[in-house]
């Protein structure tokens, strides 16, 4: 399906993919209580695959036949899984304060990635935006914590849980730059679908060769009792990423990440709403300074 004729609302389906990321956040907070970190990552793979699969009766664009093609439905699914892989390890090796503000640099791995890879550069003002997002978005993070701003950074020499929420941030801004390519020789749905049957199989492999009892800890009578929140959560994550893969086909990937860290906005009003969060003074600021960073890149 071709999306170019409305390529001048991409920042529209980058905000609803920050919108849905950050409401299956606040569902995975909810569910977090109830299973391991690495089984709700399979979970919402796996539910996210049962709502995606039929999209491919109408959009089953897969031209395998093309090694490029190859490349990146394959490494995107390494990467993401690498980095869902990267950031669970690091959130149980330090703190979530000190993850947080490296997983805003994203944006910042994509722009010299997808320079590496394509020769594609922001222009000068949409550089302006991704910087004012990074920037705003890092506020944002530290909001909840009493963290000194260069904290994160100067934790990187000493602490291997800032290493692997580095390494985060750079394997999903890979993962979007190699997803545009694939998107580009296909369409933005089709390879939604590749997406969502190669992330669940990719994730499954890597954990149980971390634990080769893993697949005992995933369809369990806890389980089928969660069902219904396991699958609003597949819903919202498949939402997202068909709208992260609409975005894509239609602008730069760093553009893309950048706007989808306004994620950070939305968490800000569902935590405070759902769960009665405080620091929202310091959100706001971090917030405006997005805002600011989405206008100027509405202006490139």
């Amino acid at each position: 399906m071709d999306f170019s004729d409305v390529a001048h609302l991409w920042i529209l389906f980058s905000l609803a993919s920050a919108f849905f990321h950050a409401s299956r956040l606040a569902v995975t907070k909810h569910l977090s209580l109830d299973f391991s970190t690495e089984v709700l990552t399979f979970y919402v793979n796996l539910s996210s695959l049962v709502i995606t699969l039929p999209l491919i009766l109408w959009h089953h664009h897969f031209p395998f036949h093309d090694p490029v093609y190859l490349i990146a439905v394959a490494s995107g699914g390494v990467l993401s899984a690498l980095g869902g892989w990267a950031l669970n390890a690091a959130l149980h090796k330090t703190e979530v304060s000190l993850v947080g503000p490296l997983m805003t640099l994203t944006p910042g791995f994509a722009i010299l990635v997808e320079w590496l890879l394509t020769g594609a550069l922001p222009a000068s003002v949409g550089l302006l935006g991704v910087v004012l997002l990074v920037g705003g978005g890092y506020i944002l993070s530290l909001g909840d914590h009493d963290v000194r701003w260069y904290l994160p950074f100067k934790r990187l020499i000493v602490d291997p849980g800032s290493v692997l929420g580095l390494a985060a941030a750079a394997c999903f801004a890979a993962a979007s730059v190699v997803g545009r390519i694939g998107i580009q020789l296909s369409d933005p749905l089709s390879f939604a679908v590749v997406v969502a049957i190669v992330n669940p199989l990719v994730i499954f492999v890597l954990f149980s060769l971390r634990d080769r009892g893993f697949y005992r800890q995933i369809f369990t009578p806890r389980a089928r009792r969660r069902i219904r929140p396991l699958l609003v959560l597949g819903a919202l994550f498949a939402l997202m990423r068909i709208a992260d893969q609409i975005a894509l086909s239609l602008t730069l990937a760093s553009y893309a990440m950048a706007v989808k860290r306004t994620a950070g906005i939305f968490s800000v009003v569902l935590g405070r709403w759902f769960f009665n969060e405080s620091h929202v003074v310091v959100k706001l600021i971090g917030s405006a300074v997005m805002l600011l960073g989405v206008v100027a890149l509405t202006q490139k």
